[in-house]
């Protein structure tokens, strides 16, 4: 539940109406604020018109009605929206007195409840139907929602720090003593619920509708039995519905094919209709010659037409303004002099200042009207300026007396500076006597810190000649500029021997080719046996024998060849005749013709000499990669001799640098130049030892010099402060005097000033108000004076007003005269000028109408010779009438088109031929089968007979497919029903034990029962509200035989325990608040309050303390909850960013001065 607003009025010492919204600034903006003011300035009620809205009680009064209305008023009223989740509501509280009477009777109370949707929905309208629907809506009465709404935070620290046994008795009086009611209550209900549960399941165990197992087997057979009758019958369907489709497919191909022939007799029909037409055309070649003529006839007919029109319709605009003259209002003016009839401008003319004149009426009219809406407003002005003048000098007249405060306010400016500068002079008395006590108590303090500062001084001192002997001792006549030079020589000479060292090493390592571990782990690559210029002379010689095998290879390869050629040549030697040329070479001998050539095995041979090049290559290329391997070894040696000499180069030269060169001394002794570098490195340290001894006695000597100054510094300042307060001690008799005159001059100058505001009082009809509560009369006076000047001013301005509007007036009444004349006059000469224009706009139809039947004429006549042409040239051709000379015109246009018409529709006859061909190819391949005997209705039959009974077993199969599923679901369902009822009746005797408990135990046992319980519930939700509001702490009950021990476990101390009492003031808030929080939810039946608030209890809590407690209870913020501290500690409120700010009035009432 979440407060949004509140709306108040007269409730208890809080007067007038009064509005908090919590959904605004400021409060919207943080979590926490306080209500702030002194004791009975109405903090406490604020919760009783939160309590009044909702449940029509409060904390204090059995009757609020009579209690509550504030005194000397007459109603009384509270009203508060609310949020329940997302719904909103809105609650209200009224009470009025009998007649209005501020003493009367106290009438019935009156109390809704609305839902805030659109529209407003009521819920309730009486007291008794709001508190029960309250309860139902948020789950609290009044009592369960004051203990989750207003916390007693002293309470819980109490409860927290007392003593073991104590803290029951604490929770107890906190909880209030309805828990063990409720408790035996909330047992009585379960017990009833759970036998109520093993009824309702009982009953349901019963009211499964299981069948017996031979039923359920029958069912499962039937099904099987129509299952397979359905079977039976689709297969019958597939062969019918295959015998349905063979006959719609050639019903289908009849009806295109009787559509196709009707399409090709249509086709052959249309070609034959424009084969005719293409040979009419030869005969309408003739008329080709009359198609200018014909064009002629045409264009004379239309203009003939379009002129006999125009000259209907001058003579119908004649006739119109003929009748127009002759009206009465028209034959009476006089007709426009002759020459003007005759001026062919003068209707243009006319016509202008016809439309000159209407324009200058319009404009008038215009005019007039809105001179006329003018008049109105300004008599309605009037009328509103007189009536509130009225009321003004009504009111001046019964507030004359304030006349007086125009020019005669009492000076209450002046009176409260007097009063100002009298309580000034009565501090500086105060001062000058506490001033006296001080600068005493000054002069004694500052004397001893001189002989304190100067004895400081002298220890100082002894201890600086102690640090200078013993940097003389360290230096040694040496100054810090001569150690640190040396320390820099020793630091170089370390390097030396370093490098040295590191030289030598370099040299032993190169000297015996030492590879690394690592690399040594895998063996040394062997150098080569021979040198690289060795191994270079036999890679030649062995390229020279490569060459020489190359040459042997080719020879065999082509041995193989003649071979070859000489076995395919064998059979043609019978060919060869002595003394005849070759047919190939062309040679008269032919030696093999008699002898054959000796056998001979090349390709053996052929074959060991590559075997012989292979390998010959293969030693070439490891004799390539022996050479480069030689290369290599020859390079490094080099590299590593130059090194060598040049490490040995550098070592030389460091030995003279150093100063070391001896003949026992050499390059390969790296064990005596370790031990050289050992004592090297020790003089450095000794060397920077002793420079950091004496850096330091420096700084000790700098500081003490430093501290003997600022002492010296520090008694002279003490001395000068001496010698300035003795000298004020000696003016102070003086100043004392001064005061004491002052102060009896302002005094009289105040009685003479109350005088005269006395006087100026009685004038006005106040009096002179007790001393400190001058402000209100000052404020009363203040706004009579700003009443009565704002009257005043008024009243000038209404009778200036009145005067302005009247002179308005008369001016707008000769307006409306002049607009009327005028407007007259106008209108006189608009007839007049219209009459002109009538007359001569007769004369020009009259002309027009001439003109036009002079045209028409001439038309007619060349309309008449057309004719009579084409009349002349139509003889002799087989055409009488016009018409059909344009009927074949308009044929002979249409050639080009006839003839591409008959080329698509020869294209169409063939295409419907080739189509009528292929169906019936089709119809004849199907028909060529033997057909069903059944005709297409016996088909139909069947198939409907067969889906009736397919319809009919598949209806029954569902059925029994649904019973059988049913009860396979009710065994499931009874088999869980019997486990839930076994489960219940355990429950059941479980309650019905601890109810024969609570029955058997005596009364301090049940006591312990309940409050262990609340206990539990208690630690468990306060654990949960510091996980957030914390993460750190934990309250965990500790085991105990009597009472309640607990404990607070710190995670971020190894989950460490320790008692309450150990705890910080803002710990022990933080974990207080957190009980607070979890009580609160339990009397809410375990829902959050969002809207808290916190009375008084941690107003003796430090400045470290409270700024955790405020953080923490801004920290609720993010939890949706809103806290308001109740605290009348200045301390407190101080720390608070928002304010609700009560006060007390004068009268002993409070007030709700701000929200800051």
């Amino acid at each position: 539940m979440k407060i949004l607003n509140l709306y108040f009025k007269n409730i208890n010492s809080l007067e007038g109406e009064n509005r908090i919204d919590f959904e605004q600034p400021p409060f919207s903006d943080t979590g926490v604020f306080a209500i702030t003011g002194p004791n009975g300035s109405g903090k406490t009620s604020i919760l009783d018109a939160i309590t009044l809205a909702l449940f029509g009680e409060t904390f204090r009064f059995d009757k609020p009605a009579e209690h509550v209305i504030t005194k000397h008023t007459s109603e009384s009223f509270s009203q508060i929206e609310f949020a329940i989740g997302d719904a909103k509501y809105r609650s209200s509280w009224q009470v009025k007195r009998e007649g209005g009477d501020p003493h009367g009777m106290v009438l019935p109370t009156d109390m809704k409840l609305l839902r805030l949707t659109t529209p407003e929905e009521i819920v309730a309208t009486t007291p008794h139907q709001v508190c029960s629907r309250m309860v139902e809506i948020t789950g609290m009465n009044f009592r369960s929602f004051t203990r989750s709404i207003l916390l007693a935070q002293g309470d819980f620290a109490a409860f927290l720090n007392a003593l073991d046994s104590e803290r029951l008795d604490i929770l107890e009086k906190i909880i209030g003593t309805d828990l063990y009611s409720d408790y035996q209550k909330e047992v009585t209900a379960k017990l009833a619920e759970a036998e109520q549960n093993l009824n309702y399941l009982q009953q349901d165990v019963a009211a499964v509708p299981l069948i017996e197992s031979q039923s359920l087997e029958a069912c499962q057979l039937d099904l099987a039995d129509f299952n397979e009758q359905a079977v039976e019958l689709q297969e019958e369907t597939n062969l019918l519905t295959a015998q349905k489709v063979l006959y719609e497919e050639t019903a289908s191909l009849r009806e295109q094919i009787n559509s196709r022939e009707q399409q090709l007799q249509e086709a052959i029909q249309q070609r034959l209709n424009v084969q005719k037409q293409l040979e009419q055309l030869t005969e309408a070649e003739t008329a080709r010659g009359l198609t200018d003529d014909l064009s002629a006839s045409a264009n004379a007919a239309q203009a003939l037409e379009r002129e006999q029109a125009a000259l209907t319709s001058l003579r119908n605009e004649l006739t119109q303004i003929e009748n127009t003259l002759a009206l009465p209002g028209f034959s009476a003016v006089t007709a426009a002099p002759k020459e003007t009839l005759e001026n062919p401008e003068a209707f243009t003319e006319q016509k202008q200042t016809i439309d000159s004149i209407r324009s200058q009426v319009s404009l008038l009219n215009a005019n007039w009207q809105s001179e006329i809406i003018l008049q109105r407003s300004l008599t309605e002005q009037i009328a509103e300026k007189q009536a509130a003048l009225d009321n003004v000098n009504a009111w001046l007249g019964e507030q004359s007396q304030d006349r007086h405060l125009l020019d005669n306010f009492p000076d209450f400016d002046r009176f409260n500076r007097l009063r100002s500068v009298i309580n000034e002079l009565e501090g500086k008395k105060k001062a000058v006597a506490k001033w006296s006590k001080s600068t005493s108590a000054a002069l004694q303090k500052n004397t001893a810190a001189i002989d304190k500062t100067k004895e400081k001084i002298a220890q100082l001192q002894s201890l600086l000649q102690e640090e200078e002997k013993n940097l003389d001792e360290i230096a040694q006549d040496h100054s810090l500029a001569e150690l640190e030079e040396l320390q820099v020589e020793q630091q170089e000479r370390v390097k030396g021997f370093e490098e040295l060292l590191n030289l030598a090493i370099a040299n032993e390592r190169k000297s015996t080719g030492s590879s690394s571990f690592f690399f040594g782990l895998f063996g040394k690559k062997t150098e080569p046996d021979r040198t690289a210029e060795e191994l270079q002379i036999e890679l030649e010689a062995m390229k020279e024998q490569q060459k020489q095998e190359e040459n042997i290879r080719l020879a065999l390869e082509k041995s193989v060849y003649n071979d070859a050629l000489i076995a395919r040549m064998t059979q043609d030697r019978s060919h060869l005749l002595d003394g005849k040329p070759c047919p190939l070479c062309g040679s008269r001998v032919h030696p093999y013709a008699e002898h054959q050539p000796a056998p001979a095995n090349a390709e053996q041979a052929l074959l060991d000499q590559r075997i012989k090049l292979r390998r010959l290559t293969m030693r070439l290329a490891e004799m390539e990669e022996q050479v480069k391997l030689a290369h290599r070894y020859s390079e490094r040696n080099r590299v590593r001799i130059n090194q060598l000499q040049q490490v040995k180069a550098r070592w030389q030269t460091l030995t003279n640098q150093l100063n070391i060169a001896s003949p026992d001394l050499d390059i390969n002794k790296t064990g005596m130049m370790r031990e050289m570098l050992k004592n090297e490195s020790t003089d450095l340290k000794n060397i920077e030892t002793l420079i950091a001894k004496y850096k330091n006695t420096q700084n000790n000597i700098t500081g003490i010099k430093t501290a003997i100054e600022k002492n010296t510094a520090s008694i002279q300042q003490l001395e000068g402060v001496v010698q300035t307060i003795d000298a004020e001690w000696q003016t102070e008799p003086q100043r004392v005097a001064e005061t004491e005159a002052e102060s009896a001059q302002v005094l009289q100058e105040e009685q003479e000033l109350i005088a005269k505001i006395n006087e100026q009082l009685t004038q006005v009809g106040e009096v002179m108000p007790a001393p400190g509560k001058e402000q209100g009369l000052l404020e009363r006076l203040n706004l009579r004076r700003r009443d009565y000047e704002s009257y005043a001013s008024r009243s000038k301005s209404l009778n200036d007003e009145l005067t302005f509007l009247y002179g308005k007036q008369t001016e707008g009444e000769a307006l409306i005269n002049t607009y009327k004349a005028r407007i007259e006059e106008f209108d006189l000469q608009l007839h007049q000028a219209e009459v002109i224009g009538l007359h001569l706009a007769l004369v020009e139809k009259q002309k027009f109408i001439a003109d036009k039947e002079l045209i028409v004429k001439g038309l007619q006549a060349e309309f008449d010779s057309i004719e009579r042409t084409i009349a002349e040239k139509m003889q002799g051709t087989p055409f009488t009438a016009v018409e059909a000379v344009k009927q074949a015109l308009a044929m002979l246009d249409k050639t080009p088109e006839l003839a591409e018409q008959k080329a698509k529709l020869d294209a169409e006859v063939a295409r419907w031929g080739a189509e009528l061909e292929k169906y019936y190819n089709q119809l004849e391949a199907r028909t060529g089968t033997q057909e069903p005997a059944p005709s297409l209705e016996d088909i139909e039959l069947q198939l409907n007979a067969i889906n009736e009974k397919k319809e009919l077993a598949d209806l029954e199969a569902q059925r029994l497919e649904r019973i059988i599923n049913e009860q396979q679901q009710y065994k499931e369902k009874h088999a869980g029903l019997l486990r839930q009822i076994e489960v219940q009746q355990q429950l059941v005797q479980q309650v019905r034990a601890e109810v024969a408990e609570l029955t058997a135990e005596n009364g301090l046992q049940f006591r312990r029962r309940v409050q262990g319980r609340m206990v539990e519930r208690l630690l468990s939700r306060t654990n949960a509200n510091l996980e957030k509001i914390s993460g750190r702490y934990y309250l965990r009950r500790k085991a105990h035989d009597r009472g309640l021990a607990l404990e607070i476990e710190d995670t971020l101390q190894g989950n460490a325990r320790r008692l309450p009492k150990t705890l910080s003031g803002g710990e022990s808030f933080i974990v207080s608040l957190a009980l607070a929080l979890a009580l609160s939810e339990l009397a809410n039946s375990g829902r959050s309050v969002d809207s808290l608030f916190l009375d008084e209890g941690f107003g003796s809590l430090d400045a470290d303390n409270l700024y955790t407690v405020i953080n923490t209870l801004e920290g609720l913020r993010t939890h949706g909850k809103i806290v308001g501290v109740i605290s009348h500690v200045e301390a407190v409120q101080k720390r608070f960013k928002v304010q609700l700010q009560l006060v007390k009035k004068p009268n002993g009432l409070g007030e709700l001065r701000k929200v800051s």
